[in-house]
């Protein structure tokens, strides 16, 4: 279970990151949506960072792919119609860099964690029902949830 002043962080993180970068407002939401809410996609962008020290953990994110799409032309610079997989993906892992490195900062101020290097990779079949309960965290976006689960 995320703790409150975690939960609060990292909406500050990803509010920010994804504000100030990729011009897409997101929102942590309280509790996940209802499974006849999640409208889930075929595709998604899994990454996967961890950080270690005197705080540790391993983050996944679950980016539909509408909304990597949009994120990565936006932030390059293109077409959307024009982006290739690897861009997406790439995109995607640095979006994940910048949120957990954000949410590091302010949890660990000093920098006694280290940040890992980041893993991402399109994906097909994701659900959250397959995540433990309590482990997975959903973000509203313009388009769709973005799923978090952590350990």
């Amino acid at each position: 279970m995320l703790e409150e002043s975690h939960r609060i962080k990292l909406n500050a993180s990803a509010v920010e990151v994804f504000g100030t970068m990729y011009f897409t407002p997101i929102e942590l939401l309280p509790d996940l949506p209802a499974q006849e809410q999640w409208n889930l996609e075929k595709q998604y962008v899994r990454t996967v960072i961890d950080y270690h020290g005197p705080h540790t953990a391993t983050m996944e994110f679950f980016f539909p792919r509408s909304l990597a799409v949009n994120i990565a032309g936006g932030f390059l610079g293109v077409d959307e119609a024009t982006l290739m997989d690897e861009q997406i993906v790439d995109t995607m892992r640095e979006a994940s860099n910048m949120i957990i490195g954000n949410f590091l900062g302010s949890i660990d101020p000093d920098g006694a964690c280290k940040l890992g290097i980041p893993r991402a990779e399109l994906v097909s079949g994701f659900s959250p029902a397959d995540c433990p309960v309590g482990h997975i965290v959903a973000f509203m976006s313009d388009f769709g949830y973005l799923w978090m689960t952590f350990d």
